[in-house]
């Protein structure tokens, strides 16, 4: 499955709305590893976060993480979903660090991951 894959995943369980867009092959595979797992609540791709970071030339940017997660437990978790060979890139580390920043700051969760096949 090519990693660049978009399009629409319809009537998600756990989502508030009746289709999710997905901009990846990998963004849809999370989405179906969150409607399976027993653990996960509510989940939602469209959730209006968006969070501030400085890039490497000091310019202020803004970042929308893939996704929102309530678990069943009421924790809270903001998921980014990358390309394996993509993790250790400086842009992503820095969206990392502001990410994990903003969530710690409101009682969430940051996590980076990948979904193999």
């Amino acid at each position: 499955m090519a990693i660049s894959k978009r399009g629409i995943y319809e009537e998600p369980g756990k989502s508030p709305y009746s289709f999710e867009r997905y901009d990846s092959a990998l963004e849809r595979k999370m989405m179906v590893r969150l409607e399976d797992d027993v653990e996960v609540a509510k989940w939602q791709k469209r959730h209006g976060i968006s969070i501030e970071w400085i890039d490497a030339h000091g310019r202020r940017c803004n970042y929308r993480p893939d996704f929102l997660v309530e678990y069943t437990d009421g924790r809270k978790a903001l998921i980014e979903v990358k390309n394996p060979a993509m993790m250790d890139s400086p842009s992503v580390l820095r969206k990392e660090s502001a990410a994990r920043e903003w969530c710690r700051r409101r009682g969430m969760v940051y996590e980076l991951a990948t979904v193999q096949g």
